[in-house]
């Protein structure tokens, strides 16, 4: 991260966020990469298309994700905030009517830790971490009913 950004509050980091998680509850491609840097960085950790660079390969994940997964909302456990960073601990709830870690989700509401690591500037987000309880994802997934 270059450090010749101006530093951006805690609001300003809060209001990048509330927008980029509220287009992804929508399942809005477009908007969601409305508060993405044009030279995104986005890494979703064990993603087998690796890292991902620029707005383009963010918005086949994006796409992906949404036609696969409908997001339910959040529940922010933690944010620690740095001087145009963030870590993002939160409870992620969606619902799984495609594939999700390559498993079927067969319309299963899931509920699932995730954390994220951002970085800031010019009032976009420029690099996305990911990573994902893909275990309790897994569990939930695979998981018997006695319906």
């Amino acid at each position: 991260m270059s450090g010749a950004a101006t530093a951006l509050s805690r609001a300003e980091i809060d209001a990048i966020l509330d927008a980029h998680f509220r287009a992804e509850v929508a399942g809005d491609v477009e908007a969601t990469l409305g508060t993405l840097a044009d030279n995104v960085e986005h890494d979703v950790v064990g993603d087998p298309a690796g890292v991902l660079h620029g707005l383009k390969a963010g918005g086949v994940r994006y796409g992906n994700l949404f036609s696969n997964v409908s997001g339910g909302g959040h529940e922010v456990i933690r944010r620690l905030y740095g001087e145009n960073f963030v870590v993002d601990d939160k409870i992620w709830t969606a619902r799984v009517d495609g594939e999700l870690l390559g498993l079927p989700g067969r319309g299963r509401t899931i509920s699932v830790r995730i954390l994220h690591v951002f970085e800031f500037a010019d009032d976009a987000i420029t690099r996305e971490n990911v990573w994902i309880d893909g275990a309790a994802a897994i569990t939930q997934l695979t998981a018997t009913t006695t319906e």
